[in-house]
């Protein structure tokens, strides 16, 4: 039966192809996520093991809580300077200093910001001693030292065009300034850290311009010589106070990789979900193929049978021709997998985001997940197949004619549609409801098993439209065609039905998303203009607000600050913002206390956080910052607006800046003094700031198309993401189509016996094609819109308030739809048009 098998295999060999690219596919995305997941995690392992290479303790304050690096940015509460004192006294210590680190923008020799693809724009000491700075090395020049020098990273130098000896441009927190560039960083074989620029100044001048003087963030150690890092670490931990931590070099190190590990997983886990939706379509594509070639086959089954050949045998047949199909695509996947995870790298250094070297990561959990998915998926597609393959009787050997489908049982047709009647009721449950995510998927998921029982009615209802139609065109005898073996056209219409419905439901959901956008500034904004950091900028300088403050044509400037915390026990982003002319800048919907509530010592909660955590008003919080630790606050309100700002929690400044050492603005809001004209007073602002290029000033019109985009590109992504779904759905059709030619073979011939010519042959085939991506098309879509609706109202909380449905977008999907079915059919239709007449006719 191996040998049987894999004859069978490379009968034919376009087939064998196709089959094996519908798998093929899902598996490229798995091993690909993880090898690029792991090479990350690789190369930052052995770059922060690099960087820490030179110290063997570190000094700083213990977290409150274990929050996400990338929420925070790593920044902890400072220590008093004379800490580092105490430490150089511990017995074993050979060197200790102290350093700094907070926002520093660079600016190019233009006067542009450098930010690249939205990386940190990071300001630090730099040590004396060469051997606490481990990996980092000056390539060009030397160590900083006054209040007017300056070094940077190699990137950055290469980038914005400067050299040694150059002044430079930095904003700072208290403005802008000038610096003499004196020395160049790198950092092994990288020019930079992801990407991120990194302007480096002796201690006493970083602590001046970044706002920490007479504090340092961390204290970094050498021991003497014959004193482990261990053992030091316990010397040291003896003198410190109880919130300040201590750890060895090698547990920083490891911290720092577990950062790039956990911020990975969120990564990992969505390209997953695309390749789940791959490898799931790739399934339909494989039990498809397989039926087809088990009815193709039932004489051949029947004759093995006939000479001896056992159901047992048979089976583990068809199953063999799986599992080398399986394995092939998995090793090929793999490969590719390795080849996808070096071009999405290679994208993102081109945005910007600098990799550390290394060599590809490609452990054994990968090499095992890619040959499992292959495996798997073609053998539980082949399953229900094989098993009908045991049961073709030797009887049928006698039989000339491939049986078509059977009539669909009557059971079968009401199961699947109260299957479907019971999806889109809880779906239509979901919409109501709101708020119900989970629900919401899992509804989704049983209206499409109702489609997949219920498939080959849609596909009869389908072919009666078509059959009742024009009589020409070959639309007539395409529906018939389709009809003759409806469980066959709907296994390959549903493969294409899950692309779309996913693409449906995030169109609809994103649209919804840019009406809200739009609502919310126009419903919720009262501002006149609203200032932000260019780009991903990590933020603006709290001297802009003070420049605001300074001119005679602005009457309100509310600052607006963000910071990753705990309310009562829940993650959260907790904003701050100005309480003078906070009503004139934005309404927030105030349902109950007031807005002149809050001041220091009180928050106003969204009324959606209120439920969640089961308070009102006068009841107090518990809020967690991970530098300080808790604070008690009153609720003095709760509203329902305020999307603008997309926060549930927002407190005073002063109480924001107590608990937050780098108080940059994450915007600004202003309005212009009563009769200064909208455009004449965005260009007075625009060249007030002329020294914060990193700064945009933007009418609620600006915000309103900058979100839009943003949305669009989001969208953007998403549908490229699960355009490779789509990509296997139509592998799918073309695998149906050039096994269906074959199957008509003899069909074929006495069509163009009686007349029929070449070009009528292409047009029935490319019309089978049409409906087949038609029905695909019209229940992806359909169902994709009622899921769409239900996903929209479940982000209510997140800000989607308003519903919108794209019907341009979705009518659009399905014209493509049927273009795409006459491309899939071009290589099927040719085929079949150039079948032999005679041999044809002969064929039995």
């Amino acid at each position: 039966m191996l040998r049987v098998s894999l004859r069978n295999l490379l009968v034919s060999k376009l087939r064998l192809f196709l089959t094996i690219m519908a798998v093929t596919v899902g598996v490229t995305f798995v091993s690909g996520t993880f090898v690029l997941s792991d090479t990350m995690v690789k190369a930052f392992g052995e770059l922060y093991a690099g960087l820490t290479s030179g110290t063997d303790v570190v000094v700083r304050s213990e977290a409150a809580y274990a929050a996400d690096l990338a929420a925070t940015g790593g920044q902890v509460r400072p220590l008093d300077e004379s800490l580092v004192a105490k430490v150089g006294e511990v017995p074993g210590v050979a060197v200790a200093e102290g350093s700094v680190f907070g926002f520093a923008l660079v600016l190019d020799e233009d006067g542009e910001p450098m930010q690249p693809g939205g990386a940190p724009t990071l300001g630090t000491s730099l040590t004396d001693d060469p051997r606490l700075a481990g990996a980092a090395t000056f390539r060009k020049g030397r160590t900083p030292s006054g209040i007017h020098e300056m070094a940077l990273d190699a990137r950055t130098v290469k980038q914005a065009g400067y050299e040694i000896g150059d002044s430079v441009d930095v904003v700072l927190r208290d403005g802008r300034r000038s610096f003499w560039l004196v020395g160049i960083i790198g950092f092994g074989e990288t020019d930079s850290l992801l990407g991120a620029t990194l302007a480096g100044f002796d201690l006493p001048t970083a602590q001046k311009v970044l706002g920490k003087v007479g504090v340092v963030d961390e204290v970094d150690v050498m021991a003497e010589g014959g004193v482990s890092a261990s053992e030091l670490r316990d010397r040291v931990a003896e003198i410190l106070p109880e919130d300040v931590e201590v750890l060895t070099g090698e547990q920083v190190a490891e911290d720092g990789t577990a950062s790039v590990r956990d911020s990975m997983g969120a990564f990992t886990t969505i390209m997953l979900v695309f390749a789940g939706v791959s490898v799931v379509v790739g399934s339909f594509v494989i039990w498809n193929t397989f039926n087809v070639l088990v009815a193709q086959r039932r004489r051949e089954v029947a004759l093995l049978r006939a000479v001896g050949a056992t159901r047992r045998q048979v089976l583990k047949g068809v199953l063999l021709e799986a599992a080398a199909i399986g394995l092939v695509s998995g090793a090929i996947g793999l490969a590719l997998g390795v080849a996808l995870a070096a071009g999405i790298r290679s994208l993102l250094e081109l945005i910007g985001v600098e990799m550390p070297t290394t060599s590809p990561a490609v452990e054994p959990r990968t090499v095992m997940a890619a040959l499992a998915v292959g495996l798997l998926v073609t053998l539980v597609a082949a399953i229900a197949p094989a098993w009908a393959a045991t049961r073709v009787s030797p009887m049928e050997a006698l039989r000339n004619a491939v049986p078509a489908g059977g009539p669909v049982s009557r059971a079968r047709r009401l199961a699947g549609w109260g299957v479907i009647g019971a999806g889109i009721a809880a779906l239509a449950v979901c919409a109501v409801v709101g708020n119900q995510r989970w629900a919401t998927v899992f509804a989704t998921l049983i209206t499409f098993v109702g489609l997949v029982v219920a498939g080959p009615t849609l596909t009869r209802g389908m072919a009666r439209l078509a059959d009742h139609g024009p009589r020409g065109g070959g639309w007539r005898l395409a529906a018939r065609n389709i009809a003759r073996n409806s469980r066959r056209a709907a296994a390959s219409a549903l493969a294409l039905t899950i692309g779309l419905t996913v693409v449906a439901a995030v169109t609809v959901t994103a649209t919804s998303l840019k009406e809200s956008v739009s609502e919310a500034v126009s419903g919720g904004n009262r501002s006149d203009l609203i200032l932000e950091p260019a780009g991903a900028g990590l933020g603006i300088s709290p001297s802009v607000a003070d420049v605001l403050r300074a001119r005679k044509d602005v009457a309100d400037v509310v600052e607006l600050r963000e910071s990753a915390a705990q309310v009562d026990g829940r993650s959260a982003l907790v904003t701050a913002m100005d309480t003078d002319g906070l009503d004139r800048v934005i309404d927030l919907g105030i349902q109950g206390g007031s807005l002149d509530a809050l001041e220091p010592g009180s928050i106003l909660i969204s009324t959606t956080a209120a439920e969640d955590l089961g308070v009102r008003v006068g009841d107090t919080v518990t809020v967690t910052f991970p530098e300080t630790g808790d604070i008690a606050l009153t609720i003095g309100g709760t509203f329902n607006k305020g999307s603008l700002i997309n926060t549930n929690y927002l407190m005073t400044i002063p109480d924001f800046t107590a608990n937050v050492t780098a108080p940059l603005d994450g915007a600004i809001l202003m309005n212009s003094t009563s009769g200064t004209d909208p455009a004449q007073a965005k260009a007075a602002i625009e060249a007030a700031l002329v020294d914060y290029p990193n700064v945009t000033v933007n009418d609620p019109s600006d915000i309103t198309q900058k979100a839009q985009d943003s949305v669009d590109q989001l969208l953007g992504i998403v549908t490229a993401m699960l355009l490779l779904a789509i990509v296997v759905a139509i592998l799918g059709i073309v695998n149906t189509l050039v096994l269906s030619v074959v199957e008509r073979t003899r069909e074929l011939g006495l069509l163009r016996a009686v007349g029929g010519t070449r070009r009528q042959v292409r047009t029935v085939v490319r019309r089978e094609s049409v409906l087949i991506s038609l029905l695909g098309a019209v229940t992806g879509i359909a169902l994709g819109l009622v899921t769409g609706i239900a996903l929209s109202r479940s982000l209510v909380a997140e800000g989607v308030s308003t519903l919108a449905v794209p019907t341009l977008s979705l009518l659009t999907y399905l014209v493509i739809a049927a273009a795409v079915g006459v491309l899939a059919a071009i290589g099927p239709a040719r085929r079949a048009s150039k079948v032999d007449i005679l041999r044809a006719i002969a064929s039995e």
